[in-house]
């Protein structure tokens, strides 16, 4: 019996040495190595205990544009009910007519979150004019909390389809908008998202972040959510600036997939110790990102009542 065990030992040792052997072994420890890797980070996060104590922040995009004029104040109300602390809008007015329907809206938006003490995260877009933006801030600036500086310009594009803006003309688009920010003097903090494609243009969120407050990330797709604490973690090394998930969703009509996927990404975020996640949208008329009226809203509302104190 002993004779036989050192035959299959030795047997066994001079399979284990042929090179081809030895080769697979190593490319399958290093397959198993890259993974664990890869996918370590979010099952810790996901799996740490959440502190109710927390400040983070959730919050929301409301399209109120897309809304008539007397539901505003109303969806507003519904917003701050399930415990929204943020929310994020498009800059939206007409400085020709200062009494557009665009501006009415405006201003039926911003007594809503001023009774309700709700800050407000604007979004200024690649191509806002200056005289547009300077009528905004003029008007409506002292409402403001966080401004965001262009939308992901590491993918801004110029007027040619494909045409993507090289380095400097997306500094120079930075510059001019900041710029013009800044002479209104507000307290508001300031901001730039961008979206995964940062990684292939990585010196653009480090020379934005000089000039900026914080830095927010756009998180869609369940694989991206997955990977998200690379990202995160590398956008925070290489800007030196704490990161918010900005743009947080799922466009789906699946509502128990839409659900799990952005309480999964609350979960995270909080965990890491993020400052915020802002959930995409509120309302979408455009596509099935919006969850007000749907089982995520409440989900969501669930989700900030037993989490957030």
């Amino acid at each position: 019996m002993g004779k036989v065990s050192s035959s299959l030992l030795q047997g066994l040792v001079r399979f284990t040495n042929k090179s081809l052997v030895k080769n697979l072994i190593v490319i399958t420890l290093c397959v198993m190595f890259f993974f664990i890797q890869l996918y370590y980070p979010y099952d810790y996060y996901t799996s740490a205990s959440r502190d109710s104590n927390s400040g983070f922040q959730v919050g929301i995009h409301y399209v109120y544009e897309q809304d008539n004029l007397s539901q505003i104040y109303g969806q507003v109300t519904q917003i701050y009910d399930l415990g929204f602390k943020v929310i994020r809008i498009n800059l939206v007015c007409n400085p020709l007519d200062p009494n557009d329907i665009d501006n009415q809206m405006t201003d039926m938006f911003f007594a809503a979150t001023s009774y309700y003490g709700i800050s407000v995260a604007l979004v200024i877009q690649n191509y806002e004019s200056a005289d547009t933006i300077n009528y905004y801030l003029d008007r409506w600036g002292g409402n403001l909390t966080y401004i965001q500086i262009m939308n992901e310009p590491e993918t801004s594009s110029g007027w040619d389809v494909g045409a993507l803006f090289t380095d400097d003309e997306i500094i120079s688009n930075f510059n001019n908008i900041y710029s013009i920010v800044e002479s209104h003097n507000l307290p508001a903090e300031l901001y730039t998202n961008f979206g995964i494609g940062y990684v292939l243009r990585s010196n653009i969120p480090i020379v934005l972040s000089q000039k900026l407050n914080f830095v927010g990330l756009d998180i869609y797709m369940n694989s991206f959510l997955v990977l998200s604490p690379h990202f995160i973690q590398n956008l925070q090394s290489i800007t030196h600036k704490n990161v918010v998930i900005t743009e947080f969703g799922m466009s789906t009509t699946n509502s128990a997939a839409q659900t799990n996927y952005i309480i999964s990404g609350l979960n995270l975020f909080k965990s890491m110790g993020l400052k915020g996640c802002w959930i995409v949208y509120w309302n979408s008329a455009n596509d099935n990102y919006g969850i007000r009226g749907t089982p995520t809203e409440t989900a969501v509302g669930d989700w900030i009542t037993k989490n957030i104190k």
